[in-house]
């Protein structure tokens, strides 16, 4: 059962597993940003949408949007049939002052597991909608967002090349990953732990004008050799001074059957090394202090 198949059923009984290590959330004045940013296939849609579901087992309001303006598929990853309005939408009504909170739970899917549940906004219908993703109304939406959810979750296109215009717009092409990596409270970058995923990463790094966490995904050693994390690790502080936060193991079978079931690997495989990985991710996030 895919999870667009979920949203029809009135919520299961409480999981006493998801029950059981998910504490209280705790009260916050404003919620905490992280944007995921990452190479091209480098598997940062996957990762943007396990940590938000892995947030949310730990009790936390989360909001996943979809905020890719070249290639937006977390409605697919997540089996919708219908992706529906989905941001454009949400940013229609903020540019003419009448978004609401009424208006943002009418305009994203609820997805319930267990005793849990996150919000989804799902990302563009057409890519010729690109300039409407612009800094202004995307900054809005932060600050609009924050005020009622603990945490909201952008994934945001790899692209970071800036000066890049459109004959019919004024907005940069990528003016919106700069705008929301720059609202961040954390911003994670994620790279293919292979030999092009990493010359493909430290080719992108030299646009990233910003801080963000280096997190190595699909660690594995048949093509980097033994102890692929220490060899990642040396690598990345050798060419450019980076630490890696966090190593994803490699688990295709994990992966795989996460994609044929369009769930997360809480649900489809919840003792995977990749899904420990991710969750030790989640709970660095709630450890890292907000912006002031």
């Amino acid at each position: 059962m895919t999870l667009s198949e979920l949203l029809r059923l009135p919520a299961p009984k409480a999981d006493s597993d998801l029950q059981a290590e998910a504490p209280e959330p705790e009260t916050a004045s404003a919620g905490r940003v992280v944007t995921v940013w990452g190479s091209s296939g480098s598997g940062k849609t996957t990762l943007a949408l396990n940590l938000s579901f892995e947030l949310a087992t730990l009790g936390q309001r989360v909001l996943l949007i979809d905020a890719d303006s070249h290639r937006p598929s977390i409605a697919a990853a997540l089996g919708f049939t219908e992706q529906g309005p989905g941001i454009t939408a949400v940013l229609r009504l903020l540019r003419a002052n009448r978004l609401t909170e009424e208006e943002l739970e009418r305009l994203t899917e609820e997805i319930q597991f267990g005793s849990h549940r996150l919000k989804v906004l799902t990302g563009l219908n057409s890519p010729s909608r690109w300039p409407e993703l612009t800094p202004e109304l995307l900054r809005a939406l932060v600050n609009f967002s924050v005020d009622y959810f603990d945490v909201v979750m952008f994934d945001v296109s790899s692209e970071l090349e800036q000066g890049l215009f459109s004959a019919t717009s004024e907005v940069p092409r990528n003016a919106c990953v700069t705008a929301l990596v720059e609202q961040a409270d954390i911003a994670v970058g994620v790279f293919g732990s292979d030999p092009v995923g990493v010359n493909r990463f430290l080719w992108d790094c030299r646009d990233a004008s910003f801080e963000f966490w280096p997190v190595a995904n699909r660690v594995r050693s048949s093509v980097i050799g033994k102890n692929p994390a220490r060899q990642l690790r040396d690598t990345l502080h050798r060419l450019a001074r980076l630490e890696i936060k966090a190593f994803v193991p490699e688990d295709s079978a994990a992966a795989d059957l996460s994609l044929a079931k369009a769930e997360p690997l809480c649900l489809c495989a919840k003792g995977s090394k990749m899904r420990e990985a991710i969750r030790r991710l989640a709970l660095d996030i709630l450890d890292e202090p907000t912006k002031d």
